[in-house]
C-alpha cells in the first residue's frame, strides 16, 4: 500500500496560509504600512483584471458577480447598499480569511487586497464614475469588514 495523499482531503485544507503568513512578514519587514497596502491594492486591481465581472444593470446582479468570484476563492461574501445621502456605495464583507505575518498578529492583512479588487471591479461597469475608490472604513467584528466606495477625498482613514 502505498502513501497517496488523498487529494479530495488536500483540497480542503488551507495550503497557503503559512506561504501568505511569511509573505506577509517580509513585506512589513521592508515596506511601511502605507507602501504595503499601495502594493496589496495593485494585487486586487490584478485580480479584478484576472476575474473581470460582466456588465450588470443592477447593484443586486453585481453583488451576485461579486460573491460567485468570492466564493470561488474561498474569500467569504459581500453585501452591497446604496448611501444615496452620503452619495456612496457601502461594501459589507463577511469572512474574509485573517493572514498576519509571522511575528505579526492574526488580522485582516488582506483588507488591502479587497480595496484593490472592489475599486477595479466597480469602475468596470458601466456608467462608472471616474476617479472613485474602495477604503475601509470600518470593522464590526473579526469576520465582518466595512468599505465604502467613493470619492477619495470624502473618506476617513481606514482602520487596521
Amino acid at each position: 500500500m502505498t502513501n497517496t495523499p488523498d487529494t479530495h482531503v488536500m483540497a480542503q485544507r488551507p495550503r497557503w496560509r503559512l506561504f501568505l503568513r511569511v509573505l506577509a512578514a517580509r513585506l512589513d519587514a521592508v515596506l511601511d504600512a502605507d507602501q504595503r497596502d499601495a502594493l496589496l491594492r495593485d494585487v486586487g486591481a490584478d485580480m479584478a483584471r484576472g476575474a473581470a465581472l460582466p456588465p450588470v444593470s443592477t447593484l443586486d446582479a453585481l453583488e451576485d458577480e461579486i460573491n460567485e468570484v468570492l466564493s470561488d476563492l474561498g474569500w467569504g461574501r459581500a453585501s452591497l447598499a446604496l448611501d444615496e445621502a452620503a452619495r456612496v456605495l457601502s461594501i459589507v464583507h463577511t469572512h474574509l480569511p485573517t493572514i498576519g505575518s509571522i511575528e505579526g498578529r492574526r488580522g485582516p492583512w488582506l483588507s488591502a487586497v479587497l480595496e484593490g479588487l472592489y475599486t477595479s471591479w466597480l469602475a468596470q461597469q458601466p456608467h462608472a464614475a471616474p476617479g472613485l475608490v474602495a477604503r475601509r472604513t470600518a470593522r464590526r467584528t473579526k469576520d465582518v469588514l466595512v468599505l465604502t466606495y467613493g470619492k477619495a477625498s470624502a473618506m476617513t482613514d481606514s482602520p487596521s
